[in-house]
């Protein structure tokens, strides 16, 4: 396997912490969601960032899918809502919806893109069998 592209970022500090990437272009404050508003919740969550990844992801995929198809997309937008499930007393899990807007293209042909999409997104392939996922066209 040929990697074709590599990053990294580093975490110090864990859930009250800070993020950031090799070239700055990541730079945050981290801490934990607990429901409530605190004075620790500065920046962002791990669960914003994974959103965040799953959603410029699977929208880079449509627009390789669509060219693929020799469909022109504009204006289209991706949104991840990330949830965090309790399994059972101290186990949480990921759940995901995804709702998905292509607009000026015919529903079915918009339904075909995003099916193929979804299928080829490499955080779908990385995340397959280990969390609910949930995507729509609207």
């Amino acid at each position: 396997m040929e990697t074709i592209y590599s990053s990294t970022v580093t975490s110090k500090g864990g859930l009250y912490g800070h993020v950031s990437s090799e070239n700055n272009a990541l730079d945050a404050d981290v801490y934990m969601p607990t429901g409530t508003n605190s004075e620790k919740q500065k920046g962002t969550t791990p669960e914003q960032l994974f959103a965040a990844s799953y959603a410029a992801c699977l929208e880079g995929t449509l627009y390789h899918i669509a060219k693929v198809h020799n469909v022109e997309l504009k204006d289209t937008q991706v949104t991840a809502e990330v949830k965090a499930v309790q399994v059972e007393k101290g186990d949480l899990r990921f759940a995901l919806d995804l709702s998905v807007s292509i607009p000026d293209v015919d529903q079915d042909k918009a339904q075909n893109i995003l099916d193929n999409a979804y299928k080829n997104c490499p955080l779908t392939k990385a995340t397959k069998d280990n969390m609910e996922v949930n995507v729509s066209l609207v």
